[in-house]
């Protein structure tokens, strides 16, 4: 009898002790959401000993961890929105006010003749870089609210990359920039969406005609393993190695002498439009030794 007394004590004792321990656990609990509550997600709930509440410890810490790592990414947000919206009005407010400059000379007739369609040719020139921007801005929202879809087939990227190649040759010649297209096999088959192709091309050929200062731009295309290699190269200025892991970030450029040279809404819609066909993108570049942009597509076999 009196050692059935002592085991129910024992265990009573135990119980209490236990009791005691969570009721620890629930006010450190409550100690922790309410400085949470406050602002401070730094803080954590700190596990001793294994109760009833440890797991949902560990997820309640998981969710901090978690609600933190959203906050600061909404925050570097934010902040990139404000760039955004700080680079989209001087980015627009230039060319109109351009735009709006010379049709008011032409209009009020401060200028005639010769100068008068001068300032109309200019007028346009500006009209038309205002509408390419806000073509990018659009492609851009379009592609973060997730409306864009790749329409992926089997497509010869050698010929695909031959005819949007051609659309540039006049360009480089009126340039005087050299130009070449190499490929080790003269069909190689891929997934790809055509119209994302082309303006990914499109886009790496402009960054590089526009930005590099290049005597050379081409393409070169080789077969890695189960990928199409697509690489775009010129012999230009190159992109200081402090720069380049920041390439392919909305709005990204590095000036040089009072040029920009690399990104832009550009190439962040470039990277955006080769993720969205399973693709990767690399870039390579030193300065004054040229640039490499390297896109990577899954062959179709």
């Amino acid at each position: 009898m009196t050692g059935v007394i002592i085991i129910l004590i024992l265990l009573c004792a135990g119980l209490w002790i236990y009791l005691f321990l969570v009721m620890k656990q629930i006010k450190e609990i409550n100690e922790v959401l309410a400085d949470v509550q406050n602002g401070n997600l730094d803080r954590r709930i700190v596990v001793h000993r294994r109760t009833l509440l440890t797991d949902t410890c560990y997820k309640i810490n998981e969710i901090l961890m978690k609600t933190k790592e959203q906050l600061i990414n909404s925050e570097r947000g934010a902040v990139r929105n404000d760039r955004l919206m700080t680079c989209l009005s001087h980015d627009v407010r230039t060319p109109l006010t351009s735009i709006i400059g010379c049709l008011d000379a032409v209009h009020y007739q401060l200028i005639q003749g010769e100068s008068s369609r001068e300032s109309v040719e200019t007028a346009r020139e500006k009209a038309y870089l205002l509408k390419q921007y806000i073509d990018e801005l659009f492609q851009w929202f379009k592609l973060h609210s997730k409306d864009e879809k790749a329409n992926l087939k089997p497509m010869d990227v050698v010929e695909e990359l031959r005819r949007i190649y051609a659309g540039w040759i006049e360009t480089f010649e009126n340039s005087h920039i050299s130009y070449d297209f190499v490929t080790e096999k003269e069909e190689i088959y891929v997934m790809a969406d055509k119209l994302f192709m082309e303006r990914i091309i499109n886009n790496l050929i402009k960054n590089a005609w526009e930005h590099s200062d290049a005597s050379k731009i081409w393409i070169e295309v080789s077969v890695v393993k189960d990928y199409a290699q697509i690489k775009v190269k010129d012999n230009g200025r190159g992109i200081s190695a402090g720069a380049i892991p920041s390439v392919f970030e909305r709005l990204h450029q590095e000036e040089t002498s009072g040029n920009r040279v690399g990104g832009g809404l550009g190439l962040a819609i470039t990277k955006e439009l080769v993720l969205l066909q399973k693709g990767k993108i690399s870039v390579e570049s030193a300065e004054h030794q040229g640039t490499t942009f390297c896109v990577e597509l899954a062959r179709f076999l």
